[in-house]
């Protein structure tokens, strides 16, 4: 049962490489040039909307870190020190919500980089699906050797 474990992980990792050797040669993004100047654009005459204005300022950036900083910190200490009942689920909120914050970074830091490299949106969220697929075959081959 050990040996049809490893054939398998050894399989897909053959399978995983191969996919990752296609893209990279399949695609010409190494051709890619950014334009010589971004024009009259500046975030300050960008017209959208409230939010985008807000995540243009590093202020915003710094008060976010520190709420999930403090939050962190904070179910931690209850995940620590609290009462017994309240231990388990302070410890696994605290886990549900790393990983999130986790996901969500890498995710959104693909779809991110991907559309200020020139690419349409559509091909930044299948970069970003690319990315959550091979962190999901990651996680089932770990699974499976554990």
């Amino acid at each position: 049962m050990t040996t049809a474990y490893l054939a398998s992980t050894a399989l897909m990792g053959v399978l995983v490489i191969a996919v990752v050797v296609w893209m990279i040669r399949g695609r010409g993004w190494y051709h890619y040039r950014p334009p010589e100047s971004t024009g009259d654009w500046s975030p300050a005459t960008d017209r959208g909307s409230r939010l985008e204005a807000m995540a243009g300022r590093p202020v915003t950036w710094v008060v976010a870190f520190a709420v999930l900083v403090v939050g962190f910190v904070l179910g931690v200490i209850a995940a620590i020190s609290g009462p017994v009942e309240s231990q388990a689920t302070a410890g696994l909120a605290v886990a549900v919500a790393g990983g999130l914050v986790l996901a969500g970074y890498l995710l959104f830091g693909v779809y991110l980089s991907a559309t200020r490299r020139g690419h349409p949106r559509s091909l930044a969220v299948a970069e970003s699906a690319t990315v959550a697929g091979v962190l999901f075959l990651v996680a089932v081959s770990l699974q499976l050797l554990a």
